[in-house]
C-alpha cells in the first residue's frame, strides 16, 4: 500500500513547490501594483480596491497567461490560497452566487455590482452596512455568444433565478444593484414576483439605461448640452472663444475632433449586434485581458439591447447629485416607469458614491431601511 502511495506523494510535493513559486510571483506582482509588500495572511479584499485589483489581474495574466476572475479574492482570500488555486486549477470554478460578507444565515442581502460585476467596487458600502445577515454577490455570467446573437438581460435573469434556487436562500429576498447591476436586480425582482416569490427590498443605485432607450427629446437635450459644454471647455483651454448661446462653434474649432464627436452622436442609431459596437461606447477603454474583454463586450451589448418596461412595485432609487458624464439624470428616463419608486438624492457622483464618506452615508440609509424589514422567519 505504501508503494502505491508514493507517486501521489511525489505529485503532492511537486504541486506544493509550484504553489510556492506562484506565491512568490504573486507577491512580487502585488508589490508592483500596491507599491508595498503584502503579508501572506493579509486578506486580498482589504489590500485591493477595484482599480488595483484589475491592474493586478492584468499583471498576473501578462506574467503567467492565467486570467483570474474579478471576484477571485473573495474565494481565495490570501496570496497562498490564490497560488494554490492557480496550481490545482480550481481558480477556474467561480460560483454565480458568492458570499462576500459572512453573517446570520437566516437573513441575506444579494448585491449586484456595476461593470462586469466586480464586488470590490462596492466594498466600502458593504463594509459600512449595519446588517447582521450574510451579504452575497451575484456575479455576471459569461455566455460567450457571438455578436449576432448576444446574451440579453433576460438570459442573465434566468441564470440568477437558477443560482437562487440552487443556493437554498429563502424569500423574502433583498436586492441592491449599483449602476447596470441595478437593471439586473430590477428585472430579477420582476421575475421573482411573477413566480410568487417575495422581494421585500429593492434598491437601485444610480442605474442607467442605454441611449437607445432614452426618449428622443431627452437624448437630443443631453447630446447637445454635452457637445456645447465640451466645446466651451476646449475653447477655454485654447484661449479661443467658445460656442455662443445658440451652440455655434467658436473660432477655436479643431477639425480633428468632429469625427469622434459624430461617432459618439451616432451610437443611438447603431445596432448593439454590430461587431464593433462595444468599442464605440464611452465606457470602452480597451486593453483588457481576454475573459474580461469578452465580459465587457457582452455587458455593453446587453445594456444596448435592454428596453425597460414599467415596474409598479415599491423600490428605492438612489440618485447621485453629481451624476455621470455619459448618462443623463436617471429620473428623466426612469420616472414614468417606476411609479412606486422613492427617490433619494445622495451626495457624490456615479463613481464617488461607492467610496469613502459617500459610501458610508449610502450604507447608513440602506442599513436603516433593512433594519425595518420583517425577518425571513416572519
Amino acid at each position: 500500500m505504501s508503494a502505491e502511495k508514493r507517486p501521489e506523494q511525489k505529485e503532492e510535493r511537486a504541486l506544493s513547490t509550484e504553489a510556492v513559486r506562484l506565491e512568490a510571483l504573486l507577491a512580487a506582482l502585488a508589490v508592483q501594483v500596491l507599491r508595498k509588500p503584502i503579508e501572506p495572511a493579509t486578506p486580498l479584499t482589504e489590500a485591493f480596491n477595484i482599480n488595483r485589483a484589475l491592474r493586478f489581474i492584468d499583471a498576473v495574466w501578462q506574467a503567467t497567461g492565467i486570467e483570474l476572475d474579478v471576484n477571485s479574492f473573495y474565494l481565495w482570500p490570501t496570496l497562498p490560497a490564490l497560488a494554490e488555486a492557480m496550481t490545482d486549477g480550481s481558480y477556474r470554478t467561480v460560483p454565480k452566487l458568492i458570499e462576500i460578507r459572512p453573517g446570520n444565515r437566516e437573513e441575506s442581502l444579494v448585491v449586484f455590482a456595476g461593470g462586469v460585476g466586480c464586488f470590490l467596487e462596492m466594498k466600502d458600502v458593504i463594509n459600512a452596512l449595519s446588517f447582521e445577515g450574510t451579504v452575497y454577490g451575484m456575479a455576471l455570467s459569461l455566455f460567450d455568444r457571438p455578436a449576432a446573437r448576444p446574451a440579453e438581460v433576460a438570459d442573465e435573469v434566468a441564470a440568477c433565478l437558477s443560482a437562487l434556487k440552487a443556493s437554498g436562500l429563502r424569500p423574502p429576498y433583498r436586492l441592491v444593484g449599483y449602476s447596470f447591476g441595478g437593471v439586473v436586480a430590477l428585472e430579477l425582482a420582476r421575475a421573482l414576483d411573477a413566480r410568487g416569490l417575495r422581494c421585500d427590498f429593492l434598491g437601485l443605485i444610480d442605474s442607467p439605461q442605454s441611449e437607445h432607450a432614452w426618449p428622443l427629446a431627452t437624448w437630443l437635450s443631453f447630446a447637445v448640452g454635452r457637445f456645447v459644454a465640451r466645446r466651451r471647455a476646449k475653447a477655454a483651454a485654447l484661449g479661443a472663444p467658445g460656442p455662443d448661446a445658440a451652440g455655434e462653434p467658436g473660432q477655436g474649432a479643431q477639425p480633428g475632433g468632429w469625427r469622434q464627436r459624430l461617432r459618439r452622436l451616432s451610437i443611438r442609431f447603431r445596432n448593439p449586434r454590430d461587431e464593433v459596437y462595444p468599442t464605440l461606447l464611452p465606457q470602452w477603454v480597451g486593453g483588457y485581458p481576454p475573459a474580461y474583454g469578452r465580459a465587457a463586450r457582452q455587458l455593453l451589448r446587453m445594456k444596448g439591447l435592454y428596453r425597460p418596461q414599467a415596474f409598479p412595485a415599491p423600490l428605492v432609487f438612489y440618485r447621485t447629485q453629481g451624476g455621470s458624464p455619459v448618462d443623463c439624470d436617471p429620473r428623466r428616463i426612469w420616472g414614468r416607469l417606476l411609479p412606486g419608486a422613492e427617490w433619494v438624492d445622495v451626495a457624490g457622483n456615479h463613481q464617488t458614491i461607492m467610496v469613502g464618506r459617500h459610501a458610508k452615508a449610502l450604507a447608513a440609509d440602506l442599513s436603516r431601511r433593512l433594519s425595518r424589514l420583517p425577518s425571513s422567519e416572519a
